[in-house]
């Protein structure tokens, strides 16, 4: 019994943990970056909050359920980014830069899906433009 118990539990967690991936891997321009999920309305609420670094080509990918104008801010956000709004089909139809601590809405100016926030100067270093498409490498599911 305990060792049936102990197999429900591990499944239990097993499956769980792969609802909410923490991490993804993306391809922009046939290079591949990994980087944070922020897939459910808590992660989305608290982004990039609060850190001090991020390691250079990593970011965050918030996912939401469907297009839509997309606005973000940098209330408690200590680095300076930059932002690429993504559409449905994955294209970038924006690209802006936030400075750090700004509590100014940067709009994503046209109906985005998906947003990926790196450190300032990524997207230009990199030469990824608006009309760059970005693929998922790993599965993400959305959660309210």
């Amino acid at each position: 019994m305990f060792k049936k118990n102990v197999l429900l539990l591990i499944l239990f967690i097993t499956l769980t943990s792969c609802q909410n991936e923490t991490k993804a891997k993306i391809e922009i321009n046939k290079t591949v970056y990994t980087v944070e999920v922020a897939n459910s309305q808590e992660k989305r609420s608290k982004g990039l909050m609060f850190r001090k670094h991020l390691p250079d080509n990593t970011g965050m990918l918030f996912v939401f359920s469907y297009e839509d104008y997309r606005y973000f801010y940098m209330k408690n956000t200590l680095i300076p980014l930059d932002i690429a709004f993504f559409n449905a089909q994955m294209e970038i139809v924006s690209i802006k830069q936030m400075e750090p601590l700004d509590e100014t809405t940067v709009a994503s100016g046209k109906k985005a899906m998906y947003a990926l926030e790196m450190n300032r100067g990524f997207f230009e270093k990199k030469g990824i433009k608006v009309g760059d498409k970005m693929k998922l490498l790993t599965s993400i599911k959305y959660f309210p």
